[in-house]
């Protein structure tokens, strides 16, 4: 690599990382107990999951059954929606919000992000309620709005936003710092992935900020990307271009209705919508909503979203139990499918060896911060930042074609990633104001 481009990465990779640092460490901390939400779940709310199977497992209550016994025990609560015990030892969780709560939402008022409805648990085979819980006190909505958003709401997703991006750009410029010569042309080759024996504590550090980034680089880079498709500003911009590729995700109609048809006037029963829902549905736990008015709709998608191949999305008419809106795996464009398996792997829901990797991403990001530290540390000079210097005559020294493509790049990742595009205008505008001063003492030195 030109000398010259080399040193301008290596100052935008210090930029990046005096950014991205405090971020990252608190991502990966957050994320660490994100991923181990499911063992810690499983501790303390095994109680309010799971139930103990009766002797006779087909003498359940009727869904109408639970859901009244959950309403009867939180009047002045709204019903939001339900999901059904699925496995034997499940329970049945009815979702519910505060009624002023609940009319704030239907206008679009989502209490900035956080949830502020709660979980009555019901036992599928006695209707009996086991216990209510608020929703944002259960351990993983808890950790994923800590992760998402520092428990602050819709406000401070941008803080994230902000991170996951300068943390591409930090992998991107150390993986082309990094890159070795081959060995035909002198250099290590891919032996320059193990750490040098004997080298200085700087050299020994440089190796394994190296070798750990790029080991788990993958891992992160899709975590990274996961988590940006639905960021505040980057994920619209990402969802905008799905529709205009026509790879959005399909969605019901609007404006959907019932009809109350000849056969029969008398809406449908929560027990008869579901056993609907059912006959046309994978096998995977189910998220059913009632209509919301008389002309309302009945609503159906999987809540288990370990299982992508199994998603769908149902439509039904109140009164006859018709589908009205079908959707599933096999209607999902490529991009659409892509993010139905991503997201998933970035929440870690597809079982241990998920839960693994990203506990091995999140430790590299935090080895990642901690040896760049240090490699910090060893060539600092005394009373000095130790940022990699660039000049006026450097920037001069860089090959025109070097702009033809560096800065059609960045005004891409600039519109698809908003906060970084704003960050980075802050960026070189204290870089422009830096060179200028620059110039104006080596004026008036001369």
């Amino acid at each position: 690599m030109n000398q010259t481009l080399h040193r301008l990465f290596w100052r935008i990779h210090f930029w990046a990382g005096l950014i991205s640092t405090p971020i990252v460490i608190f991502a990966a901390l957050t994320g660490l107990l994100y991923a181990l939400s499911p063992q810690i779940e499983a501790r303390l709310y095994a109680d309010l999951d799971h139930v103990t199977v009766p002797a006779n497992p087909t003498a359940k209550a009727s869904l109408d059954q639970q859901v009244a016994a959950a309403l009867a025990e939180h009047p002045h609560e709204a019903l939001r929606h339900v999901v059904p015990a699925h496995g034997a030892t499940d329970s049945t969780q009815v979702y519910l919000q505060a009624a002023h709560a609940h009319h704030q939402a239907k206008q679009g008022d989502h209490d900035h992000g956080l949830p502020n409805g709660s979980i009555v648990y019901v036992n599928p085979y006695t209707a009996q309620v086991l216990g209510q819980l608020p929703e944002l006190q259960r351990f993983k909505t808890w950790s994923k709005k800590l992760h998402s958003s520092a428990l602050q709401g819709d406000g401070w997703r941008w803080l994230i936003e902000l991170g996951a991006s300068w943390m591409l750009v930090l992998f991107a410029t150390g993986l082309v710092l990094w890159w070795p010569k081959s060995q035909a042309q002198g250099g290590p080759g891919w032996r320059a992935l193990w750490p040098r024996r004997g080298a200085s504590p700087r050299l020994t550090w440089r190796d394994l900020h190296a070798s750990v980034a790029i080991a788990l680089g993958l891992v992160t880079v899709t975590v990274l990307v996961t988590g940006l498709t639905w960021a505040e500003h980057s994920g619209d911009n990402f969802r905008a271009a799905q529709q205009a590729l026509g790879q959005g995700t399909p969605k019901a109609p609007k404006g959907l209705r019932s009809q109350a048809g000849a056969s029969s006037s008398t809406p449908l029963s929560w027990q008869a919508a579901h056993e609907q829902v059912r006959a046309q549905a994978p096998d995977i736990a189910v998220q059913l909503t009632p209509p919301s008015s008389a002309d309302g709709v009945w609503r159906a998608e999987n809540f288990d979203r370990s299982q992508p191949t199994k998603r769908f999305t149902r439509v039904i008419d109140a009164y006859s139990g018709q589908t009205l809106f079908r959707s599933g795996w096999d209607q999902l464009p490529a991009l659409a499918k892509a993010t139905a398996v991503g997201i998933p792997f970035h929440r870690g829901e597809f079982g241990g060896w998920n839960q693994g990797l990203l506990i091995l991403a999140a430790l590299a990001a935090v080895f990642s911060v901690v040896s760049g530290l240090m490699m910090w540390w060893w060539r600092r000079p005394r009373g000095g930042l130790a940022a990699p210097q660039v000049s006026r005559q450097t920037l001069r020294q860089l090959p025109p074609r070097t702009w033809w493509w560096l800065l059609p790049l960045a005004g891409a990742l600039s519109l698809a990633l908003p906060v970084f595009g704003w960050s980075l205008a802050l960026f070189t505008a204290i870089e422009v104001v830096r060179l200028c001063l620059e110039r104006q003492a080596a004026l008036s030195a001369s």
